[in-house]
Parts: structure tokens; C-alpha cells; sequence
């Protein structure tokens, strides 16, 4: 039981540093990139929509990795 608690804690230390390592990537190619080549979005506009959506559906299921635990250890 140990060595499999160990080995949850290296696969998720790895993982975090990828994320991690994929977040600072992109926002370093972001900041990296022409201000002429980054088109401003139109906001409202139906091809944005969806990755609004995306992006509310992704903010509650972290809410819900978070507070459920919570709720089920009382």
C-alpha cells in the first residue's frame, strides 16, 4: 500500500509539472506574439460563445473536484 501511495504522488507531481510547464508555454507564446498578428475577438459573437462555455464548464468542474471531497468527509 505504500509504494502505491508513492507511486500516486510521482504521477501526480509529474502531471503538475506539465500543466504547469504547458501553462507557462503558452502564456510565453502569447506574450511572445505580434500585436498586429493577434486579432482582437469579437465579443459576442457566435464562433466566441462556445469558448466561454467551454471555459465556464471547465471552472465548475474544478469546483466540483474541490467541494465534493469536502462534502462527502462530513
Amino acid at each position: 500500500m505504500r509504494k502505491r501511495n508513492m507511486f500516486v504522488r510521482i504521477t501526480a507531481i509529474i502531471l503538475c509539472a506539465l500543466m504547469i510547464l504547458g501553462v507557462f508555454s503558452a502564456a510565453i507564446y502569447a506574450f511572445a506574439a505580434d500585436v498586429s498578428a493577434t486579432p482582437s475577438p469579437a465579443t459576442g459573437s457566435p464562433d466566441n460563445t462556445w469558448l466561454i462555455i467551454v471555459a465556464v464548464l471547465a471552472i465548475l468542474a474544478i469546483v466540483a473536484c474541490v467541494v465534493v471531497p469536502k462534502l462527502k468527509k462530513k
